[in-house]
């Protein structure tokens, strides 16, 4: 029984470690798109939202609030309110850490 156990918490902890590499290696691409629209100035907010999307779920794992910062004080120029709702549900993701 033990050995069952120590073989799911190995298979778990590949899962994270795997897992963590994948987000190590989207933040590059993830940075060089937000100072894409940021530069660009884009002002389509699907675009910018489907990407504070993308922000939201890596953040959850502590890792990209620079980059979910940096996007949502752009989009504070484009849409305010929508910034608002953005940040607050980043907020409420770190409280609940």
């Amino acid at each position: 029984m033990k050995k069952n156990k120590d073989q799911l918490f190995e298979g778990i902890k590949d899962l994270v470690n795997n897992f963590n590499k994948i987000i190590e290696v989207q933040l590059p691409e993830l940075k060089m798109e937000i100072n894409g629209l940021i530069k660009s100035m884009c002002t389509d907010e699907h675009k910018i939202e489907n990407t504070l999307d993308n922000l939201l779920s890596i953040t959850m794992f502590g890792k990209g609030n620079d980059l979910f910062i940096q996007l949502i004080e752009y989009y504070k120029t484009v849409d305010p309110e929508g910034a608002a709702f953005y940040w607050n549900e980043y907020i409420k993701q770190q409280e609940e850490e």
